[in-house]
C-alpha cells in the first residue's frame, strides 16, 4: 500500500512539473546547435553520410546486389543514431547538471529524460527531411505512417529507461563514457543496420535476437523501407521490452537517488 502511494505521489509530482520538463528539453535542443553553421541539417547529414559510405563499401567492394541499398541502410541508421546520440548525451547529464540535481523542486529523473526528449526532437526533424526519399522509393509508406508513431513512442520509452540507468551508473562509475564509446562501436556491428537478418549466418542469429536494438531496427525497416505492416507480435515484443526495461531502470534510479547528491 505504501509503495502504491509512493508511486502515485511521484507521478503526480511529475505531472505538475511537466512544464519544467518541456522547458528543459527545448533548452537542450536549442543549445545543441547553437553557433553551428549547418544547425538542424546535422540531423540529416550524419546518418546520410554514414549510409552513403557503407553503401559504397558494400556495393563497390563486396558487390552486394540490393535495390535502393542506401535507403535500406538509412532505415537502420535513423533509429541507431537516435539511440546512441540520446544515451551519449544523457549518460553524463547528472554530472553536467549538478546544480539542477540539488534543486528538490525539480524531479531529478527529468535531467536525463530531458536529454532524450531533446534527441527525440532532433530525430524527428531529421526524419521529416529524410522521409520523402522513402516515399519516392515506395509510395505505400504513406499508408502505414501512423504505425511509425507507435514504434517511435516505444523506442523513446526504451531509450528513456536506458538513459536513467546510465546516468545513475555514471555518477558511481566516472569512466562510463569511455566504456560506452567502445560498447556502441561493438553494438553497431552486431545490429542489423547495414545487413538484414536473412544475411546473417544461422550461428549468429541468437546474438541478433538478444540484441534489443535488432527488434527496433527491423520494425523501422519494415515500415520505412519495405512499406509493410509488421506482425502484431513484433509490436507486443517492442512494448514489453520498452515498458519492462523502463520500469526496471526507474526502480533502480529511485533506489539510488538518495546517494546521488553524496557522489556529485
Amino acid at each position: 500500500m505504501k509503495l502504491a502511494s509512493f508511486f502515485k505521489e511521484r507521478i503526480r509530482k511529475l505531472f505538475l512539473c511537466r512544464r519544467v520538463f518541456i522547458d528543459m528539453a527545448l533548452r537542450q535542443f536549442k543549445e545543441k546547435y547553437a553557433g553551428s553553421k549547418l544547425g538542424l541539417w546535422w540531423a540529416v547529414v550524419t546518418p546520410l553520410l554514414f549510409a552513403v559510405s557503407i553503401n559504397f563499401v558494400f556495393i563497390s567492394v563486396f558487390n552486394i546486389q540490393m535495390p535502393n541499398y542506401t535507403l535500406f541502410v538509412l532505415s537502420g541508421m535513423i533509429p541507431w543514431f537516435f539511440f546512441t546520440n540520446s544515451l551519449s548525451e544523457a549518460a553524463g547529464s547528472f554530472l553536467s547538471n549538478s546544480s539542477i540535481l540539488r534543486q528538490t523542486l525539480v524531479p531529478r529523473e527529468f535531467i536525463p529524460m530531458a536529454s532524450v526528449m531533446a534527441s527525440l526532437l532532433n530525430f524527428a526533424m531529421g526524419l521529416i527531411f529524410l522521409l520523402p526519399f522513402f516515399i519516392i522509393a515506395n509510395i505505400k509508406v504513406l499508408t502505414i505512417m501512423p504505425l511509425l508513431s507507435v514504434v517511435i513512442l516505444f523506442h523513446f520509452i526504451f531509450i528513456a529507461g536506458f538513459a536513467l540507468l546510465l546516468s545513475v551508473l555514471n555518477v558511481f562509475m566516472r569512466d562510463l563514457p569511455h566504456i560506452l564509446s567502445t560498447l556502441f562501436m561493438v553494438w553497431f556491428w552486431i545490429t542489423p543496420v547495414f545487413y538484414s537478418i536473412d544475411m546473417a549466418p544461422a550461428s549468429f542469429l541468437w546474438v541478433c535476437f538478444i540484441n534489443p536494438m535488432t527488434h527496433f531496427v527491423v520494425i523501422y525497416r519494415e515500415i520505412l523501407f519495405q512499406a509493410k505492416f509488421p506482425p502484431l507480435g513484433n509490436f507486443f515484443i517492442l512494448g514489453l521490452l520498452s515498458l519492462g526495461f523502463f520500469l526496471i531502470s526507474y526502480l533502480i534510479f529511485i533506489l539510488k537517488e538518495p546517494e546521488l547528491l553524496k557522489r556529485i
